[in-house]
């Protein structure tokens, strides 16, 4: 199901996500970045063919188009996932009333989502892969998925590329 592209990728992000520390901090982080994204991206809306779209639900679309490229599974359930983060992130940029607002609260959410990825890599003793490979970024969210399906034994052909080595301990 996985392509080769995929699980090489898979392979280098659990490379330095090996901490359950790590994983933790990742767990809540990485869907609050992507929260605080599709808050950013719900404040830009176009016309097309005379109903109004916003960039998040644009994004959302080819976002998931990729990860289902990837790997049809894991893509699927990403986009089960992504629909009601992103009605959730539109729902919250029409409640809080305005661009400024929208703004405030992108910053305060993708500011929190790092930090608690920076503190997951301080326990991990390895800088984040996507200083590495900006691409890293987008296999992010597919880990949390994959490696929720290999514990629950339902993926055991990305279980090789999750890989289970050694972890530093701070």
């Amino acid at each position: 199901m996985a392509n080769d592209l995929f699980k090489r990728q898979l392979s280098s992000y659990a490379s330095v996500h090996r901490d359950w520390r790590n994983k933790a901090t990742h767990f809540v982080g990485i869907p609050v970045i992507i929260f605080s994204l599709l808050l950013l991206f719900s404040l830009w809306r176009f016309d097309v063919g005379g109903r109004e779209w916003t960039v998040a639900l644009a994004l959302s679309v080819v976002a998931v188009l990729g990860w289902m490229a990837l790997d049809l599974g894991v893509g699927i359930i990403m986009g089960i996932l992504m629909a009601p983060a992103w009605y959730a992130a539109e729902a919250f940029a029409g409640a809080l009333g305005g661009p400024s607002a929208g703004w405030i609260a992108f910053i305060a959410l993708f500011v929190g989502g790092w930090v608690l990825q920076f503190l997951g890599h301080h326990y991990e003793g390895k800088r984040p892969a996507l200083v590495d490979n900006i691409f890293q970024g987008f296999i992010g969210p597919m880990f949390l998925v994959a490696e929720a399906l290999v514990m629950m034994g339902q993926r055991n052909d990305l279980a090789d590329a999750i890989g289970e080595g050694d972890v530093t301990v701070r």
